[in-house]
């Protein structure tokens, strides 16, 4: 079953966020997705400022993602919202982190990012699709600002979670796997095509 085709609304000047589009020559949704797919990824210098991906050009796939979620809210466009989706992240979907994931002898890590959702369906909007698809373990609705500092705690609890259910907690702790994870993030951010769009990071 084909999921539903995302509603291309036009932007008003009802908003910071929208009104930074519209100062940018992007007049509907679609134009800004096509923006935020063209600009690289990376940490912005204040992820509580969504607006910083549009100024300094730059952005994860979660603040990517929480931004077209204000800008939907912004336009009175309720059906779209944000999604907090975990899921393990491994070599398959992502050769890159591969060198990372072996040098600590580990299959997959916990990992939380941010999506699109839009009448049942879960969207990323901002990145080049992977050819295998995370299988998303839970997912939950927030709002745009709660990128900044609930997503963290959120992310955290789930690793701690993982350990357990796994029987890891004695071998690694959360601390332990944040920090593999960090190496995973490094390892995105050492690549040269600036349009891979791999991690969301908090």
């Amino acid at each position: 079953m084909k999921k539903p085709v995302l509603v291309n609304f036009r932007i008003k000047p009802d908003g910071r966020i929208s009104q930074l589009c519209l100062n940018r020559g992007l007049l509907h949704l679609e134009d800004v997705i096509h923006h935020l797919r063209d600009i690289p990824y990376g940490r912005t210098s204040d992820k509580r400022d969504l607006a910083m991906v549009l100024i300094e050009r730059k952005g994860t796939c979660t603040a990517k993602h929480a931004l077209l979620s204000q800008l939907a809210a912004e336009n009175g466009a309720s059906a779209i919202k944000l999604a907090l989706c975990t899921y393990n992240l491994d070599e398959r979907m992502h050769p890159e982190i591969a060198p990372v994931l072996k040098q600590y002898g580990l299959d997959s890590i916990p990992e939380a990012r941010c999506f699109i959702k839009y009448q049942g369906g879960i969207y990323n909007l901002c990145g080049h699709q992977s050819q295998v698809h995370p299988e998303i373990v839970s997912e939950i609705e927030i709002a745009p600002m709660q990128t900044a500092t609930f997503k963290r705690r959120y992310h955290r609890n789930y690793i701690e979670n993982w350990l357990q259910i796994e029987k890891m907690n004695r071998q690694w702790s959360t601390d332990d796997i944040w920090r593999i994870r960090e190496k995973c993030i490094e390892a995105v951010e050492e690549q040269q095509d600036a349009h891979l769009q791999l991690l969301s990071c908090a």
